[in-house]
């Protein structure tokens, strides 16, 4: 078991680094939700059962340079365009706050090359002592051509492992 996750935590490495060798790395900072202005498009992703912890909603401003792809199969995600960002942001947020374990969300700016603001993360924390860390997902962006975002989203290996093998990620078979 411990062999079939290092095989998965190996490949998702091997896919973001493959897109990082012809792509750049977008980074994010934190945010306050009331500098989120204008019409946006949000993208809801996970919740695709009741405890489903790898869930994340994305607020893009529309008429922005970059359109964004999730790197996941279409049932994953949805997408809802022309949404006030007052609005945008009340979706985000009850969106995020469905498992039981919830405590908070955290919001950060995704930013461009260039330091620009080109859309918004709106994430779940939740309670540490559940899952190891209040954080248990990784969101990458990366800068394809121009302006195309990709969209990587993963659950933290520690807490995949925990989940998958039901143990504190040691090998019980040594």
């Amino acid at each position: 078991m411990i062999y079939m996750l290092f095989a998965g935590a190996l490949a998702v490495c091997l896919l973001c680094g493959a897109c990082a060798l012809n792509s750049s790395y977008l980074r994010t900072e934190l945010a306050d939700k009331s500098e989120i202005k204008g019409t946006c498009s949000v993208v809801l992703y996970g919740a695709n059962y009741i405890d489903d912890i790898a869930t994340v909603a994305l607020i893009i401003p529309e008429g922005g340079q970059y359109t964004f792809d999730i790197f996941a199969p279409d049932f994953n995600y949805r997408t809802i365009k022309g949404v006030p960002a007052a609005d945008a942001v009340k979706m985000a947020e009850k969106f995020v706050v469905r498992h039981p374990d919830f405590q908070g969300s955290q919001t950060s700016r995704i930013l461009d090359v260039n330091g620009r603001v080109i859309g918004y993360e709106v994430r779940p924390l939740y309670r540490s002592t559940t899952f190891g860390t209040s954080d248990v997902m990784y969101v990458d962006y990366f800068l394809e051509d121009t302006n195309k975002v990709v969209v990587h989203i993963h659950l933290n290996i520690d807490v995949e492992r925990k989940f998958m093998g039901g143990s504190d990620g040691h090998d019980s078979n040594r």
